[in-house]
Formats: C-alpha cells, sequence, structure tokens
C-alpha cells in the first residue's frame, strides 16, 4: 500500500510521525510461494494437495472437531510430560518494537 491511496504510508506519517511502515510479511511470503510453484510441479502440486486437504476438512464440522479433539488431548499430554511448558508470561510471542528499539 505504499504507492496506494495518495501514498498512505506519506498520509499516516503526516498525522502521526512516530509512526512506523512494516511491509506485511504475509503477503512477501506469498509472492515468494507463488514464483516457485510456478517453477516447481513439486511445490505446486504440494499446495494443492493442502488446499484440497483444508476444503476436506474446513467442509465438514465433524472432521474439523475431530482434529481439535485429537490436538487438545495432544497438547494436554504434552503437558502432562512437560514436553510444552505452561505458566505466565510463556507460548507468548513478541510484539514489533519501535524503530529507535531497533538497531
Amino acid at each position: 500500500m505504499r504507492s496506494e491511496f495518495n501514498g498512505l504510508k506519506s498520509l499516516i506519517f503526516s498525522e502521526n510521525s512516530s509512526a512506523f511502515y512494516v511491509h506485511c510479511f504475509a503477503h512477501q511470503l506469498q509472492l515468494i510461494l507463488v514464483a516457485v510453484a510456478k517453477n516447481h510441479i513439486q511445490v505446486a502440486s504440494f499446495f494443492n494437495s493442502i488446499a484440497i486437504l483444508l476444503n476436506v476438512v474446513g467442509g465438514s464440522c465433524k472432521r474439523r472437531d475431530m482434529l481439535r479433539e485429537k490436538r487438545i488431548a495432544e497438547v494436554k499430554e504434552a503437558l502432562e510430560n512437560d514436553i510444552i511448558l505452561s505458566g505466565r508470561g510463556l507460548n507468548q510471542k513478541r510484539s514489533l518494537k519501535r524503530p529507535a528499539d531497533v538497531c
């Protein structure tokens, strides 16, 4: 969105000078995956298989519930065997830092 809408980035900066721009990593990753899949049949086939799997599982509440229950059982077992640690502040993603905090 850098160049869309009369430079959305510059409009935001004019309103708030402490704002900062972070390009969408998910979009960059998607563009890379599309480029790779176009050149490699095996990669394209893998993503087609994943899409079919998601459609089959996502189309049925019963299948989705079965997968969810299985995952819950796996997590409970991992917690009991101390494979996954639990407690305050654990298993949390860190947020982005301000530009001044990053070298």
